[in-house]
């Protein structure tokens, strides 16, 4: 993937990345253009999977509702068990650059999986870090790809005094 403009936001819970996706959608933001990453599944005591039923993904466990509700909504469905890191869920166009770092892409520079793939999409090195640890802290990140105007309303959109958004220009 090309490099491109990306603004990535933090968020600690589902409820406020699904929050956050409303105020994108409420705006009038391309969902194509956003995607979400996030660990698929914590540690639970009932059965887990992900399953497809005609055209859409289904998930079997306590976080159905916001995996099947996102992969409704934005292009792109995957979950991966990654070594030395976890499960990781996706949706949206950054499913298609972590298949360019589950095939090896960029992972020469020392980076993981999740890494080469935010490194496929023009996040610098310096943030790489920082988004793999909220990943594995259970949190999800928001990502919105596109033209540097698109960007940057969406910035605006999603941040306030609570909430940190990050732009990455091409």
């Amino acid at each position: 993937m090309s490099k491109k403009n990306c603004c990535v936001s933090i968020y600690p819970t589902h409820q406020a990345t699904e929050q956050a996706l409303s105020e994108l959608q409420q705006a009038g933001v391309d969902l194509r253009q956003v995607s979400i990453a996030g660990k698929g599944c914590q540690s639970e005591a009932h059965p887990i999977g992900f399953y497809n039923v005609g055209d859409r993904i289904r998930y079997r466990g306590r976080q159905g509702n916001f995996w099947v509700g996102l992969w409704g909504l934005l292009s792109g469905a995957a979950f991966f068990w990654v070594p030395g890191f976890g499960p990781l869920a996706a949706a949206g166009p950054f499913v298609d650059s972590l298949m360019c770092g589950l095939d090896g892409v960029a992972i020469g520079g020392g980076f993981s999986v999740f890494g080469a793939a935010l490194y496929n999409m023009g996040i610098p090195r310096d943030s790489i870090n920082q988004y793999e640890q909220a990943i594995k802290a259970d949190q999800c990140l928001l990502i919105v790809h596109g033209e540097r105007d698109a960007v940057e309303h969406a910035c605006e959109i999603l941040h306030s005094e609570m909430q940190q958004v990050t732009v990455h220009r091409a």
